[in-house]
């Protein structure tokens, strides 16, 4: 019962972690995932929803059910992603600032995310186990491809924004791609929406419904986003999950790939001129990231117990059966 509990505690926790990451426009809470060993399980879990699935719903088998999605293991993770989620986006909204009114400590905070992703794509890199010398060329081309391609995607200049309700086939479209992004570690699906110039307008929806202030539009507009979120994340997991097992070593060289390519995103200095009471600002900036990147080391570490990796292992054997 004891491993349980330690299990329980540490899922979340990776799920307070994953919730801080999606809070920030850059980051992936797939990325806090794949660092912290529970990816795969996670997109085996969420990609078990198929026409078996719903037989059992219908005939109320609901331990099978469970023990199909891996019930205990998402309900503790996605309760630990809100309370992370719901803390950090007010927490790291004062520190980060908005797009035109950045925050004095902006650098400091993307300096300490700067120096905790280039650990994380040192640590995926280290997962990759090539089968041979041509393998492991293969590898090494599709991650600087997938570093071309996150490096070019986030510097794409944001979309005019959003001022009204889009249709209902752009909000499916929308919810689609950004959750098939924030899956994906070192794509940041708060990002795109930022670059697609609806993540004002999205994430304003709730703010309005919860002051009374909403239009049926809006609301329509939400649910539309939120059935294509559903869509694109029971979708993409199903080829996540297939390509995780089928091709591990090139599928974690793309994502290593995305990992590093996306911190042009999280340089602590965008461009713009932010004023900072610190007169040694660059050096604090350095020391930040070693310490992050230290920091992600040693979780790391001390985050990866053998009963975990058994764990795993058995979820992956009994479902290959």
């Amino acid at each position: 019962m004891a491993p349980l509990k330690i299990n329980g505690i540490r899922h979340f926790l990776c799920g307070i972690a994953m919730g801080a990451a999606d809070a920030v426009p850059g980051i992936s809470g797939g990325t806090v995932a794949l660092v912290l060993g529970i990816y795969r399980r996670l997109v085996d879990a969420v990609s078990q929803v198929n026409v078996e699935a719903f037989q059992l719903l219908w005939k109320r088998q609901w331990r099978t059910l469970a023990e199909r999605f891996d019930f205990w293991f998402l309900l503790v993770l996605l309760g630990g992603i809100a309370c992370g989620l719901l803390t950090f986006v007010v927490i790291l909204h004062e520190l980060i600032g908005e797009a035109g009114h950045p925050a004095s400590t902006r650098p400091l905070v993307y300096a300490v995310f700067f120096g905790a992703i280039v650990a994380s794509g040192f640590l995926v890199g280290k997962m990759v186990r090539p089968a041979n010398a041509n393998h492991a060329i293969l590898c090494v081309i599709l991650a600087s491809v997938g570093a071309a391609f996150a490096w070019w995607l986030t510097g794409l200049p944001a979309l005019e924004a959003f001022s009204s309700a889009p249709s209902p086939f752009i909000s499916f479209l929308l919810g689609a791609i950004a959750i098939c992004a924030m899956i994906l570690p070192g794509l940041s699906g708060s990002y795109l929406l930022l670059v697609f110039g609806a993540y004002h307008y999205f994430s304003g929806v709730p703010k309005a419904l919860a002051k009374g202030q909403i239009v049926v539009g809006d609301l329509f507009a939400f649910v539309c986003f939120a059935v294509g979120c559903l869509v694109g994340l029971l979708s993409f997991s199903k080829v996540l999950k297939w390509l995780l097992h089928q091709h591990e070593a090139v599928t974690l060289s793309v994502m290593g790939g995305f990992m590093i390519g996306a911190l042009r995103k999280l340089w602590p200095w965008q461009g713009d001129e932010v004023e900072t009471p610190f007169a040694n600002e660059s050096a604090i900036c350095f020391g930040l990231m070693v310490l992050a990147a230290i920091v992600v080391i040693v979780i790391d570490f001390l985050a990866r117990p053998n009963v975990e990796e058994q764990i795993e292992a058995d979820h992956s054997s009994q479902r290959a059966s």
